[in-house]
């Protein structure tokens, strides 16, 4: 269990991740990691169908034998996810020694990472961990945000995202303090542009946010 850690988002595209185990845990923890771009490889004497048919699509490698202390050689990312509690213990404390995170599932893991329950809406992502103390509880809470936190949410992170990058909203803002440029961006949230995104008035919605932030007040 992670008691204590930092919450951090890390860029997995095209980086070695090494999953030890095939079970239908390490397949279901592997669905994610496959969809963040990570180049996987899966060490273990047999597998589940789900991973069996990954490796058959060449989604990901699987080599069939027992793991080695080697296999971790130049991986970031390390998934402890054999049946065997024992393996386990050894291939976290053998990630420690090398520096690489690792993932051990099972209840009271040892690991020094976690994927945490996690609700996308566009570019927004908002996640929820327990430390491995309670995953229904955060499976719980992340499925209420999702109630909560519409599509419009992920909408808007875009169209904030596409203003910040517009040059003629960039100049407008050149000129202001920083906490004035807070201020206009705040001033957008303020407005009703949620609703008008959930009503599908998007062009509306952007005109509304470009008004906040590139008003003068000359």
């Amino acid at each position: 269990m992670i008691e204590a850690g930092l919450p951090l988002l890390v860029e997995l595209a095209g980086a070695r991740v090494l999953c030890v185990g095939a079970g239908p845990v390490a397949a279901a923890k592997l669905t994610r990691l496959l969809a963040a771009g990570a180049v996987i490889e899966v060490v273990a004497p047999s597998a589940c169908q789900a991973v069996s048919d990954a490796a058959a699509e060449r989604r990901l490698t699987w080599t069939r034998r027992p793991y080695r202390t080697t296999d971790l050689r130049g991986a970031l990312l390390v998934l402890a996810a054999t049946a065997d509690a024992g393996t386990n213990d050894r291939i976290a404390a053998e990630a420690r020694a090398a520096a690489t995170f690792c993932i051990r599932a099972g209840a009271g893991s040892d690991g020094s990472a976690a994927l945490l329950a996690a609700l996308h809406r566009g570019p927004l992502l908002m996640a929820v961990s327990s430390g491995g103390a309670a995953p229904a509880l955060a499976r719980r809470v992340r499925d209420e945000l999702a109630e909560r936190y519409g599509p419009e949410y992920g909408e808007l992170a875009t169209l904030l995202g596409e203003l910040r990058d517009d040059p003629d909203i960039r100049d407008a803002l050149s000129a202001l303090s920083a906490e004035e440029r807070r201020a206009r961006w705040h001033a957008v949230l303020d407005t009703d542009i949620l609703s008008l995104l959930r009503t599908g008035r998007a062009v509306t919605a952007r005109e509304v946010a470009t008004a906040c932030l590139s008003w003068s007040s000359d």
